[in-house]
């Protein structure tokens, strides 16, 4: 019931943030542990890729924002195809509290998690679109914000975004 609770106040949030695009990672709440991603908004179009339960407090797709009926268009990696929504959680770091958001201005603005690799940070997602708001709930640490999540951390590159002051 909680999590159903927080959910509906993160989508709340989110409907309150005009028509832009908020960066909202998703994951599966199926029985069977994933659901499928799939070439075109049908149970009968043809799988192209999952998106798994929670790995480490994270999802592993981000919601694009287009829907058809109970369809979402998701992407998970560099793959784009459409999930039931119906079997999808969301994760959303704008709360609508804060007078402060982190907005990404590059045109293809890499997110990164805190797993590294000979040193190097690995990108969780393969990117989010110039305008996209990221997050009003964020700490910094170093060159980057943090996204902070129940177990790992989604990280950001200062130089990638600008903060937006009301």
């Amino acid at each position: 019931m909680k999590r159903l609770f927080i959910s509906f106040i993160a989508l709340l949030a989110v409907c309150t943030m005009s028509a832009q695009r908020v960066f909202t990672v998703v994951y599966a709440i199926s029985d069977d542990g994933f659901v499928n991603l799939r070439q075109s908004p049908s149970a009968k179009a043809r799988i192209i890729g999952r998106i798994m339960q929670f790995n480490h407090g994270l999802g592993d797709g981000v919601l694009l924002g287009e829907s058809r009926g109970n369809w979402s268009k998701v992407r998970v990696g560099n793959v784009t195809g459409w999930a039931n929504a119906n079997y999808l959680g969301t994760m959303t770091w704008v709360k609508g509290v804060s007078p402060t958001k982190i907005i990404a201005k590059s045109p293809r603005t890499n997110i990164y998690r805190e797993t590294y690799v000979d040193g190097e940070s690995k990108a969780f997602y393969s990117w989010v679109p110039k305008g996209t708001i990221l997050a009003d709930d964020f700490g910094e640490e170093g060159q980057f914000y943090v996204l902070k999540s129940a177990h790992d951390n989604l990280y950001v590159n200062k130089k990638d975004v600008f903060v937006q002051r009301r």
